[in-house]
């Protein structure tokens, strides 16, 4: 399976109607969540970087991603490491990247990066998920834009609907 992902109509980060968001556009192959991110001034915490927390918000929605694509299941950040290497600068081209990495119990474990493109990594989290509880599917995948994604992409998010309380 591959393509392009739903989003969450409401989130800063990937709502396509967000006009004061970041619209980014992600995508799943072969185990990877990724998204490309060039993003200008708007975002900067010092002169011409961009901002760690922007950074981070774009890795931790990576990370849910990458879990929900591997393991269906809900998710929510419980624990993060975080680590810069290199500034992120505004106006250049960067790739995120992240990954799902096992479950441990109740705890899920993923991985997320933002790289350039020749493979350089500029920051990276590494995280610990747990499955959110108490909450109605149905009107968590209402909440979803399906309108640039494949069937196929469709059908593996509202397949939690099939066996869960909505």
């Amino acid at each position: 399976m591959r393509g392009v992902l739903p989003v969450y109509k409401e989130s800063f980060f990937c709502g396509f109607d967000r006009k004061d968001g970041l619209q980014l556009e992600m995508k799943y192959e072969k185990g990877l969540v990724y998204c490309d991110v060039n993003l200008d001034n708007r975002f900067e915490g010092y002169t011409d970087v961009l901002h760690g927390g922007i950074i981070f918000g774009i890795l931790d929605v990576i990370i849910w991603y990458a879990i929900f694509m591997e393991t269906k299941k809900v998710s929510m950040t419980r624990k993060t490491e975080m680590e810069f290497f290199k500034p992120v600068l505004c106006g250049n081209p960067y790739i995120a990247k992240g990954q799902f990495l096992r479950i441990e119990g109740k705890n899920i474990y993923a991985t997320a990066w933002i790289e350039d493109k020749n493979g350089e990594v500029y920051a990276s989290v590494n995280a610990l998920f747990k499955e959110a509880r108490d909450i109605s599917y149905r009107h968590f995948i209402d909440r979803f834009d399906f309108s640039r994604t494949s069937p196929t992409i469709k059908k593996h998010f509202m397949s939690i609907l099939g066996d869960k309380d909505h």
